[in-house]
């Protein structure tokens, strides 16, 4: 009878600490599934930069307790992450060697001929590829070369984009190497006593999954691919012929007589003058220092609202929109080093102008070169340009005079 009070004490004892146990873990749940939903809503807003977020998520896991501060940062000195970050590092080798530009140009000449035997090529070549460097930076590294190759031979950039995209996939898992997941498994195993993943375990079975994704690709999946063609024209592309118009100085204007960069025209409408003409003559990309004389006619890019404003605008005359003479002038195919020219520029992965904008940049005076548009993530940005941030793979329509092509 003694021990009935004990035993009654000790079921009392441990049935809180239960159930302490369990509200915890659900605390804990609870926490990471919110830490969960924010990181995924950062990434798909992109709000904050992709490193950032990741830092942040790992810093709220280790002061919420829920991760110790050691097992934070074991990741960065994991065989996996280490072997992941070399497979960037020889990839931008490639790039950096001329190497990537080679298979460009082979490519290339191989569309000139045929569309399917440059698939063929695409595919066997970015599968071999993709088995030795990370399948994601061997698409980074390559996707401004599929799309050259379908802008120089008309072919729909979808329809190469997709089966390098899927030859990528189909390649990586060829080797250890070849993707991210198959290191990190392999990293995994080790820890918990198994061996370690050879290097070309994986190729028997790999090799199989891509033959017949290739063959899958070749026979059936590319007559599913939609054919999106993109005009020939850039400014055509980022729609930006209606906010091209020309404007004439009074003599009234207030703008008359101060430099371009200063003028109340420019600084209090915030419009890009891109060409000016006085007296017969085309100054293209005028200097910022460029005084401004009454007569002088402006070819300015401005939103449909600052157009109308500029109707208002006392000692402005607003002329005729731009016709097909006037956009062959302006669009030209570059014959003469004078003349300007629309290209549509890509930024780089991992590009130094990242994060900045194009006023912090002074886009201008660094590359000579004027920015008419942004393409942002399937948005296309006209106005207020000076003040966006600049993304890697941001299509960026720039006019630029043809003998500074080179400085890009």
């Amino acid at each position: 009878m003694a021990t009935l009070p004990a035993t009654s004490f000790l079921i009392s004892t441990k049935l809180p600490a239960r159930e302490w146990t369990f509200i915890r873990m659900t605390a804990e749940i609870a926490i990471v599934l919110i830490i969960l939903v924010a990181a995924v809503g950062l990434f798909a807003t992109e709000r904050l930069p992709v490193d950032l977020v990741a830092m942040l998520v790992m810093s709220v896991l280790i002061l919420s307790g829920i991760i110790t501060a050691t097992e934070g940062i074991a990741g960065f000195s994991n065989p996996a992450t280490v072997t992941v970050g070399a497979m960037f590092i020889l990839s931008a080798g490639l790039f950096k060697t001329g190497a990537v530009n080679f298979l460009g140009e082979w490519l290339a000449r191989l569309a000139r001929r045929s569309f399917w035997l440059v698939l063929i090529a695409l595919m066997l070549s970015v599968g071999a590829l993709s088995a030795f460097i990370n399948n994601t930076a061997a698409v980074a590294v390559l996707l401004p070369v599929v799309l050259g190759v379908a802008r120089e031979t008309g072919v729909g950039a979808s329809r190469l984009l997709m089966p390098l995209s899927f030859a990528s996939m189909f390649g990586g898992v060829c080797t250890l190497i070849g993707t991210s997941t198959n290191i990190l498994v392999s990293a995994v195993a080790e820890q918990h006593g198994l061996h370690a993943i050879g290097m070309f375990e994986f190729t028997p079975f790999g090799i199989v999954v891509f033959a017949v994704g290739t063959v899958y690709m070749l026979t059936v999946g590319v007559r599913l691919i939609p054919d999106r063609r993109t005009s020939a024209d850039p400014a055509r592309s980022f729609r930006i012929n209606d906010y091209l118009t020309d404007i004439q100085l009074l003599p009234d204007s207030v703008s008359v007589g101060w430099r371009l960069s200063e003028s109340p025209l420019v600084r209090e409408l915030n419009v890009v003058v891109s060409e000016i003409s006085r007296d017969g003559e085309h100054v293209a990309l005028p200097p910022p220092d460029t005084i401004l004389l009454a007569g002088d006619v402006l070819r300015v890019r401005a939103s449909a609202e600052k157009i109308k404003r500029l109707e208002r605008r006392v000692g402005v005359r607003l002329r005729s929109g731009l016709r097909s003479r006037d956009t062959k002038a302006f669009v030209t195919d570059g014959d003469d080093d004078g003349e300007t020219v629309l290209v549509e520029a890509v930024l780089a992965p991992h590009t130094t102008l990242q994060g900045k904008t194009i006023k912090e940049l002074r886009f201008y005076h660094a590359f000579n070169a004027v920015v008419l548009a942004i393409r942002h993530s399937g948005k296309l940005l006209r106005g207020n340009l000076n003040h966006t941030k600049l993304h890697a793979g941001d299509a960026l329509l720039l006019e630029i005079k043809h003998d500074h092509l080179n400085e890009l």
